[in-house]
């Protein structure tokens, strides 16, 4: 028996093409290969193309084009040679090792070039304003290439880190939508595919007409579609389509933000149909979505359950009029969530109501599926008795020539957040969001409020630089990704849709959206969310690792408080509201007793340095420490467990990368003890910080590098990983495995040497450094010590193991651009800088559009990982990438605060001569103009002119002023 496996396969077509065409493939283009069938012997090939792409998919949809190539024999191997200039085909058969050239006839060429001929436009592009522009009729190249994410808006109500409600759309308008916490809105769909976050029903809509479906949202294939774009933009999605019969129909997809009185989440769908012919149209709409359960647990144990428990329900007005179709559920916690949907239609300038309501999926489909549903025409108009909560609403209208409708479909959640929802309430919040939108211009009003908050917003930083696309990503998808995941946590996404919670890793994303927030005025509100995380530090110091609203798994993970500290650091020293320090908050678990934010900070870095320590006085690994698949310690002791043992703690592993995290929040922490004039402790945490690097030096470095772990249970066997030797390397030609956190992290806490930065530097680009970027480590066989790390978990270029994890990417690349600016050799400052921003390049999201249907991803969002293999961009779009990469950009730019000053060091690329770029600080702006030759330039040099409003300062220090003008900033290097 012969065993084969996809990823022994991976170039195999491509291979046995070069090698029967060699000499007719030209070199560099790209081609699409194809296997005739399962034997995997003769293949068809067609090219050239700028990149591959799916050109053999696209040509089997036409019929004619199909059948012809379903007749090409499969004993023999074919290739199609485009010529575009000459607008023919050059066709080659393979057979016995000869190749013979055929001829195809005249209109078969014709028809392959006409429908590859656009092949560049497939994925989409990017308009002026960084919006993903997308043709419906053409493929996708990956489930996350073509989404959108959605984001609400509750600053300035109750709990908004946990109930900022959040969507994703696909470029179809399907998906789904949360509340509050985990609180599906709309429903998702649990399944294998990741191109299906949502029920397929969700936000899909039909027009009827004389007896007969003439469109529905979902389908572009059919002949009556001449026209299907989509645009994804920031934070709402526009599709529009044109048909034959002279329809112009357009689709408007986005969040309200929260208004008094209104739901605690709402979405909206505005459909415009518009008459374009010359005749009167007699048409019906019906729109379509299944609510989400309150008990999705549900799905995995008894769905009848889930389904029973509920009844659909309507709410009307006192004239009769549908205002919402809202399922009702028999088990009291699970009416503590009401799920709605609602029509408004405006016709003429009227508002009028739904006429016809679905409530069984079944009886809508019928003998049909979602495309060509059976129950469309005349929908039951019954309440159905149990779930699932499907909802079809129908109304039919009258569109004369030239005329249009507005049909709104609105699907949301009533809740307290906690308590039962009355009846009265039910009917208050449905009455006032259509009192709110009483007629079809008040939505519009609401949208440009909604986009003018994102313009405010993302005004913090604007980017005039040479490169245009950097420019686009950096002043419009960048700062919405970010802002996206302050709320969300790494939780929802396209195929992120369980039930994760807020983790206090995920404040990360703060250190980079807190900037954006205060400079618009909102500190009180980054205080506000930083306090969220504050209250979830327990008396000893360890850290509820994940929390919506009651914090779980208590000291379980031991980098977990120490991001705090950075938040908070960042925090102050923006603001120098120092007083938030001496502001008391609640500590868990201890019958309402307080304590100060700078207490709470003292608890983090004495239960990391003083308790749980290991016999190198290095932080505790335990359940794992940042990289979830380093799980070395399976009887790891947890917070509460170490508080009855005398530390150093024997047999347990100690996490290096933690040791430089710990440094980092202890020299953080002693800028804060200076800033409260605390002497004492600033004496205690230097004589901390001496021991700790001592031990980091002593213990962690290993000759050629810094140890990612160090060991304490196998004696004098197993001593360290992550280094020269250590024994666990997978690959003959490497003496040791290499950890790229290790590197980065010993540069961020300035612990490193010159000498060891450039030791390590020399192994990174030797193991480290692949074709698509940094791996996360080199390859490696942890078995000897664990059975449930990366490297049993996930095949070899895939996340942990030894894919490119972009979160560390761009950690590393932060690293390496803080290294350039302060190392003594030129040399080693100039690799460290052309590494960084390398790596930056293989990171940016619109890269991916050089090779789409390889590259993957999206253009728009940083998604999570490169597989180090083959270079495809995998999801999900949340992760750390983002943050990340705004956090080296700042620094790469320059931007470094401190109070109301500006401590500008920028470091350009080696053939950059001039940077423009626009800060916002509250009412003011700065427009920052960085001149240089070409080559390295620092401000350590010091060879540099600074001035600002045209006056020459002293230093590259600049007094922010709030004075409501625009000012002027030139750096000039020399």
């Amino acid at each position: 028996m012969l065993k084969i496996y996809a990823r022994d396969t991976v170039d195999d077509a491509k291979t046995l093409a070069h090698q029967y065409f060699k000499g007719f493939i030209i070199q560099g283009d790209g081609y699409d290969y194809q296997f005739i069938d399962i034997n995997f012997k003769h293949l068809m090939v067609i090219g050239n193309f700028t990149y591959q792409i799916p050109a053999f998919k696209e040509l089997y949809n036409n019929i004619r084009i199909g059948r012809f190539l379903n007749r090409l024999s499969r004993e023999k191997s074919h290739f199609f040679q485009i010529n575009w200039e000459t607008e023919q085909i050059l066709y080659y058969v393979y057979f016995n090792g000869n190749i013979l050239e055929e001829t195809i006839d005249r209109d078969i060429q014709i028809q392959i070039i006409q429908i590859l001929s656009d092949y560049e436009g497939w994925a989409g592009f990017l308009d002026k304003n960084g919006d993903h522009i997308i043709d419906l009729k053409k493929p996708s190249p990956s489930p996350h290439f073509s989404t959108n994410l959605l984001l609400g808006n509750r600053i300035g109500f109750s709990h908004p880190l946990q109930t900022t409600p959040k969507a994703v759309v696909d470029r179809f308008g399907g998906g789904s939508f949360r509340s509050h916490a985990a609180t599906q809105v709309l429903a998702t769909r649990w399944d294998m595919l990741p191109e299906e976050n949502g029920f397929p029903a969700n936000r899909q809509f039909y027009l009827l007409e004389d007896g007969k479906q003439i469109f529905y949202s979902a389908n572009v294939s059919e002949h009556n579609i001449k026209l299907a774009r989509c645009k994804h933009s920031k934070n709402y999605t526009e599709i529009e389509y044109r048909t034959e019969c002279g329809l112009q129909i357009k689709r408007r997809i986005f969040i309200l933000p929260q208004y008094g009185g209104l739901p605690v989440a709402t979405e909206v769908q505005r459909i415009t149909i518009k008459n374009n012919g010359p005749s009167k149209r007699i048409l019906k709409l019906v729109m379509t979505g299944m609510m989400g359960s309150p008990v999705p647990g549900a799905f995995m144990e008894d769905v009848v359950y889930s389904t029973i428990i509920m009844e659909s329900g309507i709410v009307k007005n006192q004239n009769g009029d549908l205002l919402a179709y809202i399922p009702h559920y028999y088990p009291e916690i699970s009416r503590r969530d009401v799920r709605f949907m609602s029509g408004m239609f405006y016709e003429r300038g009227q508002k009028v109501f739904p006429e016809e309501i679905g409530t069984h999926y079944g009886d809508f489909i019928g003998n049909g599926n979602l495309a060509y549903p059976q129950g469309a025409m005349k929908l039951s108009n019954k309440l159905n008795r149990k779930g699932p909560a499907f909802i079809a609403l129908g109304k039919e209208f009258i569109l004369e020539a030239a005329e249009e409708i507005i049909a709104d479909q609105y699907a949301g959640l009533i809740s307290l957040l906690g308590n039962e929802v009355s009846d009265e309430t039910i009917y208050t919040q449905i009455k006032e969001l259509h009192h709110r939108f009483y007629n079809d211009e008040a939505l519009d009003r609401v949208f440009k409020e909604h986009l003018t908050w994102y313009d405010q917003y993302k005004s913090y930083l604007r980017l005039d630089s040479a490169n245009a696309e950097f420019n686009k990503y950096v002043n419009n998808s960048l700062p919405f990704q970010i802002l996206y995941q302050t709320f969300v946590s790494r939780s929802f996404d396209l195929t992120q849709k369980g039930y994760r919670e807020t983790g206090f890793r995920e404040i990360q994303d703060i250190y980079a959206s807190m900037y954006y927030l205060m400079s618009m005025g909102k500190a009180e509100f980054v205080k506000e969310l930083l306090i969220q995380w504050i209250e979830k530090v327990l008396e000893l110091g360890y850290c509820y690792h994940n929390f919506f609203w009651i914090g779980k798994e208590a000291g379980k993970w031991s980098d977990d408080g120490l991001w705090l500290i950075q938040a908070v650091y960042r925090y102050v020293q923006f603001t120098e509201d120092t007083k938030f320090l001496e502001e008391l908050y609640n500590i868990p678990e201890t019958n309402d007793k307080k304590r100060n934010v700078y207490e709470t900070l003292k608890a983090i870095i004495r239960y990391s340095s003083t308790i749980s320590i290991g016999m190198h006085g290095l932080p505790l690994i335990d359940y794992a420490d940042w990289n979830d698949c380093l799980k070395v310690d399976p009887d790891y002791l947890s917070g509460k467990e170490k508080d009855r043992l005398l530390a150093p703690i024997e047999h347990y592993s100690e996490s290096v990368m933690n040791g430089f995290l710990l440094k980092v929040a202890m020299l953080h922490m002693d800028k804060l003890a200076q800033q409260l004039g605390d002497d004492e402790y600033q004496r205690e945490l230097e004589h901390q910080i001496e021991m700790l690097s001592h031990n980091l030096q002593e213990h962690g470095w290993k000759e050629d590098f810094f140890a990612r772990v160090l060991f304490n249970r196998f004696g004098e066997e197993i001593t360290y990983l992550g280094a020269k030797k250590d024994g666990f390397s997978s690959d003959e030609r490497i003496d040791g495995t290499y950890f790229l956190n290790s590197f980065s992290w010993s540069i961020l806490s300035e612990e490193a040497t010159e000498k060891q930065i450039e030791i390590m530097l020399d192994q990174v680009e030797r193991n480290l450094k692949k074709s698509f970027g940094f791996v996360l480590m080199s390859p490696t066989d942890l078995s000897r010590v664990s059975k449930t790390t990366a490297t049993g978990e996930y095949f070899p270029g895939d996340r942990e193991n030894g894919g490119i994890f972009k979160h560390a990417s761009m950690m590393a690349a932060s690293a390496m651009i803080k290294g350039a600016k302060e190392v003594q050799n030129h040399e080693l400052a100039k690799k460290l800088r052309d590494m960084a921003y390398w790596m930056i390049e293989m990171v940016l999201p619109y890269n991916t559009l050089k090779n789409p249907y390889v590259l993957c991803g999206n253009p728009r969002w940083c998604t999570q990982y490169i597989n180090s293999f083959t270079g495809e961009h995998i999801g999900p779009t949340l992760s750390g990438t983002s943050t990340w990469l705004s956090l080296t950009l700042f620094k790469l730019l320059g931007i470094e605060y401190q109070g109301n000053h500006l401590l500008l060091n920028p470091l350009l690329s080696e053939m950059e001569e001039t940077m423009n770029f626009t800060l916002r600080h509250l009412d003011s702006y700065y427009s920052i103009t960085i001149k240089k030759p070409k080559g390295l330039y620092r401000v350590k040099d010091f060879t540099y002119d600074v001035t600002v409003d045209k006056e020459l300062i002293e230093d590259n220090i600049i007094h922010l002023k709030n004075d409501g003008k625009y000012h002027f900033i030139k750096m000039k290097f020399h």
